[in-house]
């Protein structure tokens, strides 16, 4: 059942922009049209200014599919004008760092504020974009909002984007679906639920987001449950993306229809990550779009007199030694829509390795079933005739003891073990047969032992609590330093602000890490050529079975229900495997120190800082510093 996690590297999306298509015109295109017909409407068609200049550059340049052509005419037009706001969008559109494209955009905000003036700012509020003189400051306004948010700098992005909605209600660029996806991951429930009344909206977006706050305010009510059949009826391909069914593709559509999956593709762009930090979320989105009725498991009749006469009187007995277990399978499985661990009832012939019979259940089963299925061995066995065994031997459990004198009754003798080799044989090769290889544990790891793992989980709850990954940006990572292992440094990236996946990497090889951040290759062979050993969290069914079984035995910490902690090292190609110790204790140390360091050092802060951690052995120092960009 568990399904592989795309593991994102922390680039951020790209950046939005409006290219010239094969079958529309730019639409900023379109306003240099109707600047000119307002003209010739006023009287004069030529450019009067040298900031007309310059603007009718840029209507030039986007109509241009060169981008070397494009970028050149923002310059010209810069040189005309330097208070072009769409001149430097442009350039910032296709800066090569983060921070230069940050820069332009405030030139380009700062150039919009001058052209139009304090006095045309006031004047126009509450209809902004309606006076196209504007629309190059509200653009270039957008794309800081971009910016800052890319950079880490979640609280300005929020601040431009209320006051751009507070200039212009009527939100002609969709301001107000990304101001609704950034209020959610910073946790502003009490501003999304100011913002949500002022539009009546029935596109998906406004839909799942009005159940999602209505889940994260309310819990699962009447009311929440309403507005996610309401959402469901917008646009019916959201949950698939947001449980997992479905990955988005690594391109964006350059449009969307409502009510398609192209549309659920863009909200799940903004969106999945709140969904996915909301404590419930998911699970309450699939119990009620996943839910099916399921048929009872038949009632068990255990053993009634009736049954045990019956056996006694047209049985034979013969001298066989059987065993018989009920485990849970080490493995997931789907049923209904919903994630399942089945139970499984064996029961086998010892002398020959036979199975004689066996039942599946949802639930752990009763004495009951298990009585059942010993009498289905008995009557109906799937190899050989029908006879009782001599011996029956099982793990010690208050059930049997429970199903002792029944047993005895019809002559045959319990013997209670605390290992049935044969059984094991029998189970492990009937699991692989029916679900494949079990996935390993941490403790099949030579070297690594609870205790160890023990630190590890407790490391990892403190770092989900913490999400650092809300206080940094996209193409943000820090470089990790520790004495006490060779081979490093090593690279950490945050994952977390996009939603596929949420917890931290350890890239070795800082180049490939690079590349994957520029983005300029697919992610499979990023993937591919990546070394890196990775905590991701998710849900139970999405960790090895081993680890969960153990961390239920052992009492390992857990931060919610949603956040078991899986660590895996990937090796160059596909290859996964479970860590060693020593890259056990390293992630340990990392998921200690990040969240302090990132508290305490800013992206721009180039500091190197050396920071000692608790971890199972002992203490472990370690060096983090920001790489620049």
């Amino acid at each position: 059942m568990a399904r592989k996690r795309r593991e994102p590297s922390g680039r951020r999306p790209k950046r939005r922009r409006e290219p010239p298509s094969d079958t529309l015109p730019d639409p900023r295109a379109m306003e240099g049209i109707m600047q000119q017909m307002l003209g010739r409407l006023q009287g004069h068609e030529q450019a009067d200014t040298p900031l007309d200049s310059a603007q009718a550059l840029m209507y030039q340049a986007f109509e241009e599919r060169d981008p070397r052509r494009r970028v050149q005419l923002a310059r010209e037009a810069l040189a005309i004008s330097p208070d072009c706001a769409d001149a430097y969008v442009e350039l910032g559109d296709v800066a090569p760092a983060r921070r230069e494209a940050l820069h332009l955009y405030q030139q380009g905000v700062a150039a919009g504020e001058r052209a139009l003036g304090p006095e045309a700012l006031e004047q126009y509020a509450g209809h902004f974009w309606g006076v196209l003189e504007t629309r190059p400051y509200m653009r270039a306004r957008q794309r800081l909002a971009d910016a800052l948010w890319t950079a880490g700098r979640r609280d300005e992005a929020v601040q431009h984007l209320q006051d751009m909605l507070r200039l212009n209600p009527n939100d002609n660029q969709g301001m107000r679906y990304t101001l609704a996806s950034y209020l959610l991951f910073l946790d502003r429930d009490d501003d999304l639920a100011k913002l949500l009344p002022q539009y009546d909206d029935v596109l998906a977006t406004w839909s799942y987001t009005r159940a999602l706050l209505a889940f994260r305010q309310q819990g699962d009510t009447l009311e929440s449950r309403k507005l996610l059949k309401q959402a469901r009826k917008a646009n019916k391909h959201v949950p698939a993306y947001l449980l997992g069914e479905k990955f988005p593709p690594d391109g964006q559509p350059a449009y969307y229809s409502v009510g398609e999956e192209s549309e659920a593709l863009e909200y799940i762009r903004g969106f999945l990550s709140a969904w996915k930090s909301t404590p419930g979320a998911i699970a309450w989105l699939r119990q009620h779009t996943q839910a099916k009725k399921r048929k009872p498991a038949p009632a068990a009749k255990g053993p009634l007199d009736l049954i045990k006469k019956w056996l006694t009187k047209h049985l034979s007995q013969a001298p066989a030694v059987w065993q018989a277990d009920r485990r849970q399978m080490p493995h997931w499985v789907g049923k209904g829509g919903q994630p399942v661990r089945p139970w499984i009832i064996l029961v086998i012939d010892r002398n020959h390795d036979l199975v004689l019979a066996h039942t599946i259940a949802e639930e752990r089963p009763s004495a009951k079933h298990v009585w059942d299925t010993l009498v289905q061995a008995m009557q109906h066995p799937l190899v050989g005739t029908s006879h009782r065994p001599t011996e029956l031997q099982v793990k010690p459990d208050e059930d049997w003891e429970s199903l002792r004198p029944h047993l005895e009754e019809i002559g045959i003798r319990l013997t209670m073990a605390e290992q049935l080799p044969e059984m094991e044989v029998v189970f492990d090769g009937l699991c692989e047969h029916v679900c494949g290889k079990r996935r390993p544990g941490l403790l099949d790891v030579p070297g690594v032992t609870p205790a160890l793992v023990s630190s590890f989980y407790d490391a990892a709850a403190s770092f989900f609590q913490q999400a650092p990954w809300k206080k940094v940006g996209y193409e943000s990572a820090l470089r990790v330093e520790c004495d006490k292992f060779q081979s490093g440094p090593w690279y950490a990236v945050l994952m977390g602000q996009s939603g596929l996946a949420t917890g931290v990497a350890l890239y070795e090889d800082l180049r490939a890490l690079q590349r994957a951040l520029a983005g300029n290759q697919a992610d499979e062979e990023n993937a591919r050529q990546a070394v890196a050993t990775s905590v991701t969290f998710g849900e139970e069914w999405e960790t090895p079975v081993a680890d969960v079984d153990a961390a239920k035995k052992y009492g390992w910490k857990v931060a919610r229900p949603d956040a078991y902690p899986e660590i895996f090292h990937k090796e160059r190609g596909m290859s996964l495997r479970p860590p060693l110790a020593w890259e056990l204790e390293l992630t340990e140390g990392c998921l200690r120190a990040i969240p302090d360091f990132v508290a305490r050092h800013p992206q721009d802060d180039p500091t190197r800082e050396e920071i000692t951690v608790p971890v199972a052995s002992g203490s472990l120092k370690l060096a983090l510093s920001w790489i620049e960009e």
